[in-house]
């Protein structure tokens, strides 16, 4: 995959949670969805990294474009780093599942205060 992603931008096991952006839009993600993500994790003390696709490489896309332009809320594509994704011995990092918990528990208390003062930042 190394031919394929930002080398500077390749997301590490036991890293914490993923934004995945590609500018051909195939994934949902846009600036200010990756703002808010950024600002709740901060806010509970969990790291975020991001996977970026090069501009002229295919990639796979996801349901988040299509249900993206179905509904008015904001979207981001969202992941865990993850080895072999889609094989019978795929592998993410214990710490990752922490992390994924954390930032939920963020996102339903911090969504609300940080959406509506996004710009003040």
């Amino acid at each position: 995959m190394c031919i394929r992603d930002r080398n500077q931008h390749r997301p590490s096991l036991n890293g914490g949670v993923v934004i995945k952006t590609n500018a051909n839009q195939r994934y949902t993600t846009d600036g200010i969805s990756a703002a808010l993500l950024r600002i709740i994790g901060e806010k509970g003390g969990v790291p975020v990294q991001d996977f970026i696709v090069k501009n002229a490489a295919p990639c796979g896309s996801t349901v988040g474009p299509m249900m993206s332009s179905w509904t008015s809320m904001k979207t981001v594509d969202v992941g865990a780093p993850m080895l072999s994704m889609h094989s019978i011995r795929e592998t993410c990092g214990v710490l990752d599942t922490y992390y994924y918990y954390t930032f939920f528990k963020s996102f339903f208390k911090y969504y609300e205060t940080v959406d509506q003062n996004l710009l003040d930042h």
